[in-house]
């Protein structure tokens, strides 16, 4: 195999990515996205998982109570969150929540950042 090249030539269009040419070359494209949920974002939810257990006597359904809070979690750290999914998730938690103030200010309170 010969190690001289006469060059790349490329026509036709555009190009996008990387692009390796010749022996033993390499074209190595990583994307991370930022799955990190905002600081204060993440505040919150640790926050709710802790009022979440410590007034689970008080919540009606407590069990899917605290599902309803991970599931708001997972879909915020998706990269493409479902504002809607994480609504209706926000208002079943509220309304399983009514009895307990504390709950239901932290709730507003992620309301108002995810607004």
């Amino acid at each position: 195999m010969s190690t001289e090249y006469g060059g790349v030539h490329i026509t036709g269009g555009e190009m996008s990515g990387a692009v390796a040419f010749g022996p033993h070359a390499r074209a190595t494209v990583n994307n991370f996205g930022d799955p990190a949920l905002p600081p204060e974002l993440a505040a919150l939810l640790d926050r709710l998982d802790e009022l979440i257990a410590d007034h689970a006597g008080s919540l009606d359904q407590p069990r899917n109570a605290a599902r309803d809070a991970a599931d708001i979690r997972g879909e915020l750290e998706t990269p493409d969150p479902d504002r809607s999914r994480v609504a209706d998730a926000l208002k079943r938690l509220a309304a399983r929540a009514a009895e307990v103030t504390v709950i239901v200010e932290v709730i507003t309170r992620i309301r108002d950042l995810l607004a």
